[in-house]
């Protein structure tokens, strides 16, 4: 046991270390109850306000340019599970692949450099990516099952929102809504046609197999 803590706390494997005491500590916090899951929960606005003093095709060109810029960055999250489930979940099946890892290949091959241990940590982290999407895989569809039960889906029916990212029938955008004091960021999409930024949407329905919701222009009466 003192090797196993010699080890894991040798210059040469000292990041995935700090990494792991911070995942414990964040645990253990929640089983105290100081903390919840969603604690280190962030809402992205993937969006992009540009105050440009120009003509409005010139500003228009400028916005949906930032707006193909960041929304890759919509869908990599997504790919690796991050919005489907707590933050804190995935990092915690990223950091204890990625610390075994390093510890392993630094001790196995005897490296005892911070730089060297740089080096292993660089490509261990981004390969258990991969291996944390694939472990975290079930806890989406409990958290999916979950947000299905709730009364949230429901009480969004009919809610008017703002659209911060446009959203069509075959891409996913994001939309911002408040109710009842709480503040909602969406994932949605449309059934026909497109949804631009800043225009009023109503959500219409809520499809748990892919965690977004439908909505459709929203036309005020006057």
């Amino acid at each position: 046991m003192r090797e196993v803590f010699d080890v894991t706390f040798s210059v040469v494997n000292i990041i995935p270390a700090i990494a792991l005491v911070f995942i414990m500590a964040y645990w253990l916090l929640v089983i105290f109850g100081a903390l919840d899951l969603s604690s280190f929960d962030v809402e992205l606005d993937l969006s992009s306000d540009i105050d440009i003093e120009a003509d409005a095709s010139y500003e228009a060109k400028v916005n949906a340019t930032a707006e193909a810029d960041v929304s890759w960055l919509n869908e990599l999250l997504r790919f690796f599970n991050l919005g489907k489930i707590p933050l804190m979940v995935f990092l915690t099946f990223w950091t204890l692949p990625t610390w075994f890892l390093c510890v392993f290949i630094n001790y196995s091959f005897g490296f005892s450099s911070f730089l060297i241990g740089l080096l292993v940590l660089l490509p261990t982290s981004f390969a258990c990516l991969f291996l944390a999407k694939i472990i975290t895989l079930p806890f989406v569809k409990i958290f999916q099952a979950l947000d299905q039960d709730s009364d949230t889906n429901i009480d969004l029916m009919g809610q008017v929102c703002t659209v911060i990212l446009p959203a069509e029938t075959n891409r996913i955008g994001q939309a911002e809504l408040f109710t009842q004091g709480s503040s909602y960021l969406l994932n949605i999409k449309t059934r026909k046609g497109k949804i631009e930024k800043g225009e009023k949407a109503m959500i219409v329905n809520y499809l748990a197999k892919e965690d977004c919701y439908i909505a459709q222009i929203h036309y005020s009466i006057d």
